[in-house]
């Protein structure tokens, strides 16, 4: 879609660009999984599951403004207004979809999805021997500092996968108990 915008842009079928930039921000929605009863809802909502930041929504609705006027009042935006709104849509693919794949496993970034944090978890047991007890940190060493903000989150969810025989390679082990820390730790047997 992306593409067709372009060459409608070349073109000069500066209507059908604004048209195709708004489909695109929807397209984008639709291949994330990102519902909502219209398109205002769906850019509120990608914000919010934070694949873009609250200033990148803003503009984006801007896009959404432009491609409704094109659409309900044909109404043709200008080269300038196109051409700014082309940067939008290219930074938002550039952010959702082009950094995402080339920092995989090239940059170390803050884990958040539990998908994520059991992927890591799981690389990190190879370097264990069974029976060995130990807490989250010292399974993680240097890693930790990738999921300390969602540390207690994370871990929970471990413990629930744990007791739902969902993770059958860690078990629960002994838990520490810290005075000063509202965090209390637990081991877990490998």
């Amino acid at each position: 879609m992306y593409k067709e915008v372009l060459l409608a842009f070349q073109e000069e079928a500066l209507i059908l660009a604004g048209l195709g930039l708004r489909g695109t921000v929807e397209a984008v929605c639709n291949d994330l999984k990102v519902t909502g009863r219209d398109l205002e809802i769906k850019i509120s909502k990608l914000a919010t599951a934070g694949y873009i930041s609250r200033r990148d929504a803003e503009r984006l609705h801007g896009i959404r403004f432009m491609g409704n006027d094109a659409a309900h009042k044909i109404k043709k935006p200008n080269t300038i207004q196109l051409s700014a709104a082309l940067k939008i849509v290219e930074h938002m693919l550039l952010s959702v979809y082009i950094l995402e794949e080339q920092i995989q496993g090239n940059i170390d970034t803050l884990i958040t999805e539990f998908m994520q944090f059991e992927k890591i978890l799981n690389k990190k047991l190879e370097h264990f021997n069974s029976g060995d007890e130990v807490p989250i940190m010292g399974i993680f060493g240097s890693d930790i500092r990738r999921i300390k903000n969602s540390l207690p989150d994370l871990e929970a969810e471990l413990i629930k996968q744990i007791d739902a025989g969902t993770i059958t390679n860690i078990k629960k082990g002994k838990v520490d108990k810290y005075e000063h820390s509202k965090h209390d730790l637990q081991h877990f047997i490998l």
